[in-house]
């Protein structure tokens, strides 16, 4: 009786409240150990810096690099429960931010060290945000890329320090209805980790270059353990 009884709570699923507190703790043990070091890499060096990161502490599926404007930008895939080979979200940074490429990094090492496995496909994307002679950058580029190949990005989450939409803002951009609908369910999960915003933003979004469901987050680049939680559950909610 007992083996039963302790093999069903191993088998227990967790709930996402759950989940989000595991998520504020490991945050509350774990500062932040990539901000500096990017800080002090540029250029080819930072990249460097986050392909052998990706590769070696996060153990990445794979990863690979795309030339635009003469600058690379720098993809890393973690697969899903559910492998679909043609379907992947985003969870991206621009290569000059080094505090919100840190964030990403530190989301990507609560899912591994918890032991998140979400069900879809997860692509980083740190890109190079020159534009060329076309007004092009290079998430552009990667957003061609993705269109030519027959990928579908499902969604994409932008995470940035130097946005121009307030500080612990979310915007989503997406149809009204759903919007409606995450506005309702969403933030609750995460009144736990703070106070934050969340507002629609312009839908569809033509000056954005992915053309998929679009979550925006303008972080905090002083307290970048809380700012890092509160990604990771956010990504771990939409994903």
């Amino acid at each position: 009786m007992l083996l039963t009884v302790l093999a069903a709570v191993a088998c227990r699923k967790i709930t996402p409240e759950e989940q989000i507190a595991q998520i504020a703790k490991y945050f509350e043990q774990n500062t932040d150990s990539y901000a500096e070091d990017l800080s002090r890499h540029e250029g080819g060096k930072r990249l460097d810096y986050l392909t052998l990161t990706l590769a070696k502490d996060l153990q990445a599926d794979d990863i690979w690099t795309l030339e635009h404007a003469g600058e690379n930008s720098l993809i890393a895939e973690f697969p899903g429960s559910e492998r679909k080979q043609t379907q992947f979200s985003l969870l991206s940074a621009s290569l000059e931010d080094p505090e919100a490429c840190a964030a990403v990094l530190q989301t990507l090492h609560a899912f591994k060290d918890l032991k998140i496995k979400p069900k879809g496909t997860i692509r980083a994307i740190f890109y190079n945000p020159v534009t060329d002679t076309t007004g092009r950058s290079g998430l552009s580029a990667l957003a061609k890329e993705f269109d030519e190949t027959g990928e579908l990005v499902t969604f994409q989450i932008e995470v940035s320090s130097r946005d121009s939409i307030p500080v612990h803002t979310f915007r989503i951009e997406d149809n009204p209805v759903f919007v409606n609908q995450f506005m309702e369910v969403v933030p609750p999960y995460l009144t736990p980790l703070g106070t934050y915003q969340f507002e629609r933003g312009r839908f569809m979004n033509k000056q954005w270059p992915v053309h998929a469901t679009l979550y925006r987050y303008h972080l905090d680049p002083s307290d970048l353990p809380k700012e890092s939680a509160v990604i990771t559950a956010f990504a771990f909610l939409v994903n």
